[in-house]
C-alpha cells in the first residue's frame, strides 16, 4: 500500500496542486477519484466538507490543499518545497496566501459576472490590478531564476500554476488578458 492515499477530481485545480506538490517530492501515492457530480455515499464519512483534495496518511485524514501540502512538506521534508531561510518561508505563505485571498477572488468574479458585462469590465481591471501586483511586487522582488521564488520550485508555484494552467479558458470565455509588462509571469507561464 502506498504510504499515501491522495482522493481527488480530475478537474479540480485544488487538487492538481497537491498531485504536483506529491510528484514533486516524489512520494509514492495512490488515487482515488471522487465525482463530484455524483458523491459516493462512503465519501461523506470520509470527508467533513465533501470536497478534494483529501489525503489519508498513517490512517489519519488531512483535506484543504494548503494544508495538505504544508503537512507533505513537514513529514517528507526532502526534496524541499520551501525555502529554508525562515524569512523566505515567511515570504512564500504570504504569496500562497496572496493565491487564496486575492488573487482567486478576482478570478472567481469573472465566472460570477458572466452576465454582466458592466460588471465584467470592472472584473477584468480587479484581474489586472491582481497580476500588476503579482508581478511587481512578487515576481521581480522574490528572485531572478524561472520560478517564484528564484531558481527552485516552491509550494508558492504550485499554489499558483492551476490557475494560470486555466488562463486561456479567462480569456476566451471572460476577456481577461495578462498585461503585456507583467514578463515575469509571462515567462514563468
Amino acid at each position: 500500500m502506498a504510504p499515501v492515499e491522495l482522493f481527488s477530481f480530475e478537474a479540480c485545480p485544488y487538487a492538481q496542486r497537491t498531485r504536483m506538490a506529491l510528484i514533486e517530492k516524489n512520494i509514492d501515492f495512490s488515487l482515488t477519484e471522487v465525482d463530484l457530480y455524483n458523491k459516493p455515499a462512503w465519501w461523506k464519512e470520509l470527508s467533513p466538507y465533501g470536497k478534494v483534495p483529501l489525503i489519508r496518511h498513517n490512517g489519519d485524514i488531512v483535506f484543504e490543499s494548503r494544508i495538505i501540502n504544508e503537512y507533505l512538506e513537514e513529514v517528507f521534508p526532502d526534496p524541499a518545497l520551501m525555502p529554508k531561510d525562515h524569512m523566505l518561508r515567511a515570504k512564500a505563505r504570504i504569496w500562497i496566501d496572496y493565491c487564496d485571498s486575492y488573487f482567486m477572488p478576482a478570478l472567481h468574479g469573472l465566472i460570477a459576472g458572466r452576465l454582466d458585462e458592466e460588471k465584467q469590465a470592472r472584473n477584468r481591471d480587479k484581474v489586472k490590478e491582481k497580476l500588476h501586483f503579482l508581478e511587481h511586487e512578487g515576481f521581480r522582488k522574490m528572485g531572478d531564476g524561472p520560478y517564484f521564488m528564484g531558481c527552485d520550485v516552491t509550494l508558492v508555484d504550485l499554489h499558483f500554476m492551476p490557475f494560470f494552467e486555466r488562463f486561456p479558458c479567462y480569456v476566451d470565455l471572460w476577456g481577461a488578458q495578462i498585461p503585456e509588462d507583467c514578463i515575469r509571469i509571462q515567462q514563468w507561464v
